[in-house]
């Protein structure tokens, strides 16, 4: 396992693996031929994440230049890969990365393990290694609840975990940073609202006493409802992303309806406004449609075709 001290130490590897790729990728963004827009916020960047096809296509190159040649027929900006515990070797990658700049495709690179699992930096370091080899916003995303929620009935981090939390992601964040990347956490499990003395949740998590301003928020719109085991309030919701809008790094759309994830977006419990509007504030945004499985790969590729079509005509 390694330690916060040899994770420190592996900084100076990031630092050449990263001037490596400078060298012999360059660095440039992306946007599709006739990339997707709605009329209402034609600053909004629209992509999916790879999970909605992983039943079929899990992680591998081919499988991925399948996944990326689905994005680039659909108008897609850009996709998410959605490697959990950083499976993907640095090779794999830029044989991925060559391919998606090929292609025009950004790529956005996604952790998924937490902060408080044991083995959390090593995969992180592995994990922005992956990061920095592809052409895209400078996200670098993982979970914010792990192994800590392995109970079932647990919907808050104790104060004793929080601290932990805070400290682990900071520096996280704080690496991240150095090589001019933003740090983004994802909602889940826990609920919006702790007391802020027993129990925290999100919102401890980006208030006064949470992370440092080096770590950002990787809003899932469903989450708060068909995730988190808290039955959080829309009100609550609503108010939490206001007063944290400008931490938005991108987002993971999704319609939440009577606590399930739906295969095609429509409504959801805050309405996908709310988040819009926000994303439209501060300079854009990435949007990610993350979708439940269809019946088959075909019917699960037809239904992002139809959760576009769903946006555009109601934004």
């Amino acid at each position: 396992m390694i330690t916060k001290f040899a994770f420190e130490k592996t900084r100076g590897l990031l630092i050449a693996a990263l001037f490596v790729f400078v060298f012999f990728f360059g660095v440039s963004v992306y946007a599709a031929d006739k990339p997707i827009a709605l009329s209402k916020y034609p600053t909004l960047k629209f992509g999916f994440t790879s999970q909605n096809l992983a039943k079929w296509l899990p992680n591998s190159v081919d499988n991925l230049k399948t996944v990326i040649d689905f994005a680039k027929k659909s108008d897609f900006s850009f996709i998410e890969i959605r490697d959990a515990n950083a499976g993907l070797s640095y090779d794999d990658c830029k044989i991925i990365a060559a391919y998606a700049k090929k292609k025009k495709i950004e790529v956005i690179y996604a952790m998924g393990f937490g902060p408080l699992d044991s083995n959390y930096f090593e995969l992180f370091s592995k994990g922005f290694a992956n990061t920095m080899l592809f052409n895209g916003p400078k996200f670098a995303r993982t979970a914010v609840a792990g192994k800590e929620f392995s109970d079932t009935t647990k919907k808050y981090w104790t104060a004793a975990e929080f601290a932990t939390l805070v400290q682990n992601l900071n520096q996280a964040g704080n690496t991240a940073k150095l090589f001019g990347y933003t740090l983004g956490i994802e909602n889940a499990f826990e609920g919006v609202k702790g007391d802020g003395s027993t129990t925290f949740g999100d919102a401890d998590l980006f208030g006064a006493n949470g992370v440092n301003s080096n770590v950002g928020f990787q809003v899932d719109t469903g989450n708060f409802f068909c995730v988190s085991r808290e039955n959080n309030s829309a009100s609550d919701v609503k108010a939490f992303m206001e007063a944290n809008g400008k931490r938005l790094v991108y987002c993971h759309l999704k319609s939440s309806v009577d606590k399930k994830t739906m295969k095609i977006l429509s409504s959801n419990d805050v309405p996908f406004d709310v988040f819009f509007d926000l994303f439209a504030k501060n300079g854009g945004g990435y949007i990610a449609l993350e979708l439940a499985g269809g019946d088959s790969l075909e019917d699960t590729m037809a239904n992002h075709k139809k959760s576009i079509e769903y946006l555009k005509k109601n934004f």
